[in-house]
């Protein structure tokens, strides 16, 4: 076989291969560069106390939400209450209703039922925002 055949056959062989690894390696790359300013609702949530109902014995979440959004909207938060060796044990839901804008509001989640032993953990496993102003519409 001549040798420029072999030589244009390596280098098909690794354009082949080349070309997709930098395409992927290329659309990471901007992926990143477009998402790294992103918001997400549960950055404007904390867990501000974590404790046990000490009549119902059931784990209680008290959240604080400052909203980081652009408009007045309601915050929808999923509490896990979790033991000491990070099991679930329980979940809950929280709202927080027409928020303003950098405004600060409060709710309490509570467990649907009594905790076993020790003190519980509360992770917020998700939040979600949905705006109560109407979006402007174009017209002609």
């Amino acid at each position: 076989m001549p040798r420029w055949l072999v030589v244009l056959w390596v280098a098909m062989g690794a354009l082949v291969v080349l070309v997709p690894v930098g395409a992927l390696a290329a659309y990471i790359y901007v992926s990143g560069k477009v998402h790294e300013d992103m918001r997400f609702p549960s950055d404007d949530v904390t867990v501000a106390r974590c404790a046990l109902d000490p009549a119902t014995g059931r784990p209680v979440a008290e959240l604080s939400v400052t909203s980081g959004a652009a408009r007045e909207g309601t915050y929808t938060v999923t509490v896990e209450f979790r033991d000491e060796r990070e099991k679930a044990v329980d979940r809950g839901t929280g709202t927080v209703g027409d928020l303003a804008v950098g405004a600060t509001g409060r709710t309490a989640v509570v467990g649907a039922r009594a905790y076993g032993g020790g003190a519980p953990r509360c992770v917020v496993l998700d939040a979600e925002f949905e705006s109560t102003e109407p979006v402007a519409t174009a017209t002609r």
